[in-house]
């Protein structure tokens, strides 16, 4: 056995994914979730034979070689008696950036588009015999896992900018010492941590520089705020857009089955990518992640033949209903306004013509009162919106003079307040008609909902 390491927030999709790829690298894995609730997680874990507890004992940490901690709160018992039995704490990141060291590391950074780029990227990688180690924040539906550490001298990850943990303020992606960056987009977000715009960019210009000289950095070539943090690189760029890039996409089409179109190389055709996913972000997250992959020595036909048979990612615009469905309901984990705005305009395209119901739940607090104003702008795609209160998270307990009203009342399209979840499930059967998209925001209490939705309204 090489440790007994002892996870906090273990039902976690990255958490349970680190812990399982822990074990089978030898470890002895325990975990604790005081949180947790009932669902896939949990059940993933009894899967999987993971030992883990709701409530904290001392007597859970005889034996750890290291407590493995996210950036939300951990319990003061369990780092005051970690500190007293001189149990080092450390963050999950920093786990991984040591189990990952002497790899080649692809990591995909920005402020949307990460787990789709990642998830792509890695199963490009796959589907071409490369076998590559991944952690993906949620589990991608080609694997069996979040996260994979088999051995690959190729690790692909998922770089997060909030911090590691709460016991510092380093991101989580520079544990991982990326060689080739991707960035998708830089738009300010996490308002708790980094308070201004400057703040969040002046963040991923660290990271940018932090990829070696003899590195690559991979970025959305039409966006002036990557363009910005992107002149912080010391390394080789390749850049990526619908019209501006080394690398862009022409002929695009929107089917109700996913997307298809011409990859260019500076205006020469390459060929014809055709993928389950869904709207132009994801037009740039498929360019993303066939710039990346060519530039890990991929043929255009490795990748065409891969992005095929892509599966998606959970909770990332998952279709839940049949083609036949009279009404048709999505699943997202869409928290910032600009996740909303894309996907709105996504089922628009795809599925043009028909209704679209937006169902939302706002994420944190001070997310939802620092970008009220973009929040009001983001809905202008639906034909009526319903939200919920507001999942605190991380910030759950503290005061807070902000509410999903805010949002409500300021919506220029038909729109509801529901804090109530029976309420809002009796409200969208009475509401919704046949043909309806119905698109379901949410995140933590709000599990489920959207398979709730596809059973009930149908």
């Amino acid at each position: 056995m090489k440790g007994h390491l002892y996870f906090v927030g273990i039902v976690g999709h990255a958490m349970r994914g680190l812990a399982l790829a822990a074990r089978e690298l030898g470890y002895d894995v325990t975990g604790l979730d005081p949180g947790a609730e009932e669902g896939a997680g949990t059940q993933w874990l009894a899967e999987h034979k993971l030992c883990w507890s709701r409530e904290f004992a001392p007597s859970q940490l005889e034996g750890v070689t290291a407590v493995i901690v996210t950036g939300i709160p951990v319990p003061e018992a369990v780092t005051g008696e970690a500190r007293r039995r001189r149990i080092p704490i450390k963050s999950y990141a920093e786990l991984v950036g040591e189990l990952t060291q002497n790899k080649h590391v692809v990591a995909v950074a920005g402020t949307h588009g990460k787990t789709t780029t990642t998830a792509l990227i890695a199963w490009l990688l796959e589907a071409a015999g490369r076998q590559p180690d991944y952690l993906i924040g949620i589990r991608p539906f080609n694997f069996d896992s979040s996260v994979r550490l088999a051995g690959s001298d190729v690790f692909v990850a998922e770089g997060d900018e909030y911090r590691a943990s709460t016991h510092e303020d380093i991101s989580k992606i520079q544990y991982y010492h990326p060689d080739t960056l991707v960035l998708t987009s830089v738009e300010h977000d996490h308002p708790d941590l980094f308070p201004t715009a400057k703040d969040y960019e002046r963040r991923f210009e660290e990271i940018v520089a932090g990829v070696p000289k003899n590195g690559r950095l991979v970025a959305w070539g039409a966006s002036m705020s990557v363009t910005q943090v992107a002149k912080s690189a010391r390394c080789q760029i390749s850049t990526y857009g619908l019209e501006i890039g080394d690398y862009t996409a022409r002929d695009v089409t929107y089917l109700p089955g996913g997307i298809e179109f011409d990859i260019e190389n500076r205006g020469g055709l390459l060929g014809r990518l055709a993928v389950t996913l869904y709207g132009k972000h994801n037009v740039l997250n498929a360019l993303a992640a066939t710039t990346t992959a060519l530039s890990e020595g991929l043929t255009v036909d490795q990748i065409i033949a891969g992005a095929a048979t892509f599966k998606g990612t959970y909770r990332r615009f998952n279709l839940l209903t049949p083609a036949d469905a009279p009404i048709t309901v999505v699943d997202d984990y869409g928290h910032h306004p600009t996740e909303i705005a894309t996907n709105l305009e996504a089922a628009k395209l795809h599925f043009p013509g028909r209704r679209i119901v937006c169902v939302f739940r706002p994420h944190t607090y001070t997310r939802t009162q620092t970008l009220l104003k973009e929040w009001q702008k983001s809905f202008g795609d639906a034909n009526l919106v319903y939200i919920t209160d507001i999942e605190g998270a991380r910030e759950q307990g503290t005061e807070h003079t902000v509410s999903g009203n805010d949002i409500v009342q300021a919506l220029k399209v038909p729109a509801l307040y529901a804090p109530d979840r029976s309420e809002l499930v009796r409200r969208l059967q009475r509401d919704a008609r046949p043909g309806d998209v119905v698109l379901c925001f949410t995140v933590s209490g709000y599990h489920n909902l959207a398979e709730e939705l596809a059973q009930t309204l149908n």
